[in-house]
């Protein structure tokens, strides 16, 4: 995971990853202090964010979210959501305003003061920059078998990046492999894409899939090379939702990514 020194959300930047927190990582902030469980990072102009439960007890749109969000980070009052209907699959859509921009899991975004927004609940949201645009995937099991990250990276211009080309990755919190125990179906599935190291396999046991580093894996292999992650399971922290823990009163993590 790439860390920075923590600043305030008004403090100038350089362009590499930086971490604003509270509750989510073991870093010490004078400077900024968040109410909720968020993970902010910021390299210019590309502000990308992961925000935990909101409201406690109760599920939220993308909109009431994306106000929870700027109550904590102003810049985020700027711009407006959009998101797709997710439906664990691999299509790639691009959206040129805000609201829902049909059905698919990787939403690319050219428009700036437009968030590309994803919504979890074990899955694993990821968040891309390259040049002029932003996408927001949701990568589940079913989405890393069939490659939607495939689909996100060849969305971003043409998915052809130069070896000094300005493209970063943020995976945030979701189901780790401590919690996430799959059919052997599944762990087949993920692995074939992502490499053996994914899968733990005990005998006499279900296999354990690490769904985080499946996603770290390929966008590697799609030619991304800065990937920051987000080490966090959701199942194990009351502070994000998971559906295995939370069943149906679960309600979303978000993922924004704006520019």
């Amino acid at each position: 995971m790439t860390v920075s020194h923590p600043v305030s959300a008004g403090t100038p930047t350089t362009p590499v990853a930086v971490v604003l927190c509270a509750t989510l990582m073991a870093v010490s902030m004078a400077a900024a202090s968040y109410s909720r469980p968020l993970a902010v990072y910021r390299r210019p102009p590309v502000w990308a964010a992961f925000l935990g439960v909101v409201p406690q007890g109760g599920a939220a749109g993308p909109e009431d979210a994306l106000g929870a969000l700027a109550d904590e980070v102003p810049a985020a009052a700027s711009v407006a959501p959009a998101w797709l209907r997710q439906r664990h699959g691999a299509d790639a859509l691009r959206a040129t305003g805000p609201g829902p921009a049909g059905d698919g899991d990787a939403l690319i975004v050219s428009e700036s003061g437009l968030a590309a927004t994803v919504f979890v609940a074990d899955c694993v949201p990821v968040l891309i920059a390259a040049g002029d645009s932003v996408a927001a995937v949701h990568a589940g099991w079913r989405g890393l078998a069939s490659g939607v990250l495939a689909s996100a990276v060849h969305g971003l211009n043409g998915g052809s990046f130069s070896a000094g080309a300005s493209v970063e990755a943020w995976i945030g919190p979701a189901i780790g492999p401590c919690c996430y125990e799959v059919g052997e179906d599944v762990a087949v599935q993920v692995e074939a894409r992502s490499g053996p190291e994914v899968v733990t396999r005990r005998s006499g046991r279900k296999p354990h899939l690490d769904l985080p580093l499946a996603a770290s894996r390929q966008l590697a292999g799609l030619g991304v090379a800065r990937v920051s992650t987000v080490d966090r399971c959701v199942r194990c922290s009351p502070d994000w939702w998971s559906y295995r823990r939370d069943g149906a009163r679960a309600g979303r993590n978000y993922g924004f990514i704006w520019r």
